[in-house]
């Protein structure tokens, strides 16, 4: 079985990313080597890395799930490169910035709340 990463996507107005046409609710599969930053459906894990890529005024936002062959940039931020993606759900500005707030706030060590300093 894959492993499958939960992934989050921008998107032009129209629902494109380097001309390629997504749909919600579809998963798309690429054909051939799968390298970051240079071919295979990209999406990052951490909502906030896509602002590096897309304008939150101008773009739209999904989550997704990535999953088949991946790759990472080395000391790069979380964006990967996968194999197969599936488009689960368009998110609206709030709900993107409430996953980022989310996808922190599970990296942060809670039994740091129990030390008195």
């Amino acid at each position: 079985m894959t492993k499958e990463i939960v992934t989050f996507k921008g998107f032009n107005k129209d629902l494109k990313c380097r001309d390629f046409q997504f749909e919600i609710g579809k998963t798309f599969h690429h054909e051939g080597k799968v390298e970051a930053c240079g071919s295979g459906f990209h999406a990052c894990e951490c909502p906030f890395d896509v602002f590096s890529y897309y304008s939150p005024a101008d773009s739209r936002f999904a989550e997704t799930i990535s999953f088949g062959i991946t790759d990472r940039e080395e000391d790069g931020d979380t964006k990967i490169a996968s194999a197969s993606i599936t488009i689960k759900a368009e998110l609206t500005l709030p709900q993107f910035i409430q996953r980022g707030i989310e996808w922190i706030w599970s990296k942060i060590d809670k039994s740091l709340e129990q030390q008195i300093m």
